[in-house]
């Protein structure tokens, strides 16, 4: 990667040089495009790294200037007395969100990449997506495309919608296959799904493939074959969009008061079907192991907690009652908080329907 961005002395020389690279039938690591929401200046992303006694021990971080909102980071991070270090290209040409570009492997993209800006939470926050809404992404990106998409591949944690004495399955599916979308339908019938990852293709009227790609529930975006800036503006650029909406959603949702009344605005995640006992005590043991909580009740015929965000100080009350899953923030809550607070559910639960609630 290091020898490849010496080629790139600016955004246009970006473009040209990913656009050749990859729309050559030949093999080359993917180009991952990891998405981040933040309004922090990049200037201030090395001294936020040396603050943190967590990451200053770990990580060193090179920021330099290429172009207009674009920037060369070197990172480097040790790992079990080892340096495991690569080149990453940062846009901000967006206005809330950050771009990651490389084509470093997986490993440095997973341990080094994605664990890094985890730890800088709250300030910058991850993108993430359940089924329904990566299935939205599609259908944009196909539109964008004038093209017809279809899913060649997925990673899906699943649940069985019998009961558990009636020997539901449970595990990890993955399928390898085209069409593969109607797989995920299938399986929505008979699980609760967590869509994980997928990649996907788009092709022209002629079949001719414009696009082979990836995404997965946490922002991460990977080009595999086709057109740079085609992939560029049809998905990077829609699923900031996206991504903009939803932090608009999440947002606004703190507990308020109004001419001696409380105002609250709560979310919620609906299912197809009811939860079961053992789902609601696994709930109680999945949150306690990332949020400051206490639990009211576990197990049937309701779940209820309140759970604090403490790396955040977002706080929220929590209750699982029939097939609906209900947050309601209470003294303080942004956006990053109750988006991440979502997806964790979904993890454990499987991904639902969100809608806002209004209550009183």
């Amino acid at each position: 990667m290091e020898k490849a961005l010496s080629q790139i002395a600016d955004r246009s020389s970006m473009e040209t040089f990913f656009d050749k690279l990859y729309t050559a039938r030949r093999k080359r690591p993917p180009l991952k495009a990891l998405i981040l929401f933040t309004e922090l200046e990049v200037e201030a992303l090395e001294k936020m790294i040396a603050s943190r006694k967590k990451l200053c021990r770990k990580y060193f971080v090179k920021v330099s200037t290429i172009d207009n909102h674009l920037y060369l980071l070197q990172i480097r991070r040790i790992i079990r007395k080892q340096v495991k270090k690569g080149f990453v290209l940062l846009d901000t040409s967006r206005e809330g969100a950050w771009v990651l570009l490389t084509n470093e492997g997986s490993y440095f993209v997973a341990h080094v990449l994605e664990r890094m800006f985890e730890g800088l939470y709250p300030e910058i926050s991850r993108f993430y997506m359940n089924h329904s809404q990566m299935n939205k992404l599609l259908n944009v990106i196909e539109k964008g495309y004038n093209g017809k998409k279809t899913v060649t591949f997925f990673v899906t944690r699943r649940e069985s919608l019998k009961a558990p004495e009636e020997s539901g399955k449970r595990g990890t599916f993955i399928l390898w296959e085209e069409m593969g979308e109607e797989e995920l339908q299938t399986q929505t019938k008979k699980y609760r799904l967590t869509v994980d990852k997928l990649n996907f293709l788009v092709r022209d009227q002629n079949r001719s493939i414009l696009l082979q790609a990836h995404m997965s529930r946490s922002g991460l975006f990977k080009l595999r074959f086709g057109n740079f800036r085609s992939f560029y503006n049809n998905v990077i650029h829609e699923a900031i969009s996206m991504g903009l909406g939803l932090k608009k959603f999440y947002s606004y949702r703190k507990r308020m008061e109004k001419d001696g009344e409380i105002i609250l605005n709560p979310v919620q995640i609906a299912y197809s079907s009811n939860f079961n006992k053992d789902q609601l005590i696994a709930l109680a043991d999945h949150l306690s192991k990332g949020y400051s909580n206490s639990i009211i009740h576990s197990g049937n015929p309701y779940f209820a907690a309140n759970i604090c965000d403490y790396q955040d100080g977002s706080s929220f009350g929590i209750t699982a009652l029939g097939n609906t899953v209900t947050i309601t923030p209470i003294s303080r809550a942004t956006p990053s908080a109750i988006w991440k607070l979502t997806d964790k559910i979904q993890e454990l639960l499987g991904d639902g329907e969100l809608s806002s609630v209004i209550a009183s």
